[in-house]
């Protein structure tokens, strides 16, 4: 049975509701910006055109009532200037821009994301963005932010180029990624994991087999030094 860990389908989630919100709020606001606030600007230059012929309220009410009519337009009179207007046209502009900051890079990330795995090998794992990783040339692990953020990194050389190997059990399945982590540490001599334990060694531990974890750590920094 191949051992897969797929791209977590909560962080999909969240990266489709971003992306969702993101294009919806664009969306609004470029009509807001295109169609509604235009139409409003169009009332308030009339009603400000016709204001500047006409002094006496009762005419002015009159005026505005009979070109309302005509055109189609709210009886009721703009209480915005053009100006206030031709500036909330522009603020639409701005903040639409601004959603598809967040709308169009969180749905990039979906659809390159919602396909993605990591997958044990007989020698080691490949993903599917082609990245392949032998365990016999890993040549360091380090485990430091493993425990609060569940990312260890693999250092290893590969056709004598170094490269990296990230395991982020937040974006990929844990256990299936845990378990892959335990086939690499099983190949690996204590003095190549850095900055945590092996799982093997917590496990022992749990089960009170095991010195602690700041002791194994500390060992470790002196046999580096």
């Amino acid at each position: 049975m191949t051992l897969r860990a797929n791209f977590q389908s909560s962080y999909l989630w969240r990266y489709l509701l971003m992306s969702i919100a993101g294009l919806f709020m664009a969306g609004w606001f470029a009509y807001d910006g295109l169609v509604a606030y235009p139409k409003k600007l169009a009332y308030a230059q009339a009603f400000e055109e016709i204001k500047s012929e006409v002094n006496d309220p009762r005419q002015l009410a009159l005026r505005w009532q009979e070109l309302a009519d005509s055109k189609g337009w709210p009886v009721k009179q703009p209480e915005k200037p053009s100006s206030a207007i031709r500036n909330d046209i522009y603020g639409q502009y701005i903040f639409g821009v601004l959603s598809l900051f967040l709308g169009v890079p969180a749905a990039w990330f979906y659809f390159r994301s919602r396909n993605r795995w990591v997958e044990a090998t007989d020698e080691g794992l490949q993903t599917s963005w082609g990245q392949q990783m032998r365990f016999a040339e890993v040549t360091l692990l380090n485990k430091k932010r493993w425990d609060a953020k569940g990312i260890a990194r693999a250092f290893y050389t590969a056709a004598g180029k170094k490269h990296v190997f990230v395991f982020d059990d937040f974006k990929y399945q844990r256990e299936p990624l845990g378990q892959i982590l335990r086939r690499l540490e099983a190949v690996l001599q204590p003095d190549q994991i850095i900055g945590g334990i092996s799982e093997a060694q917590r496990d022992l531990q749990k089960q009170g087999k095991a010195p602690e974890a700041d002791q194994i750590e500390s060992d470790q920094a002196v046999a580096n030094s």
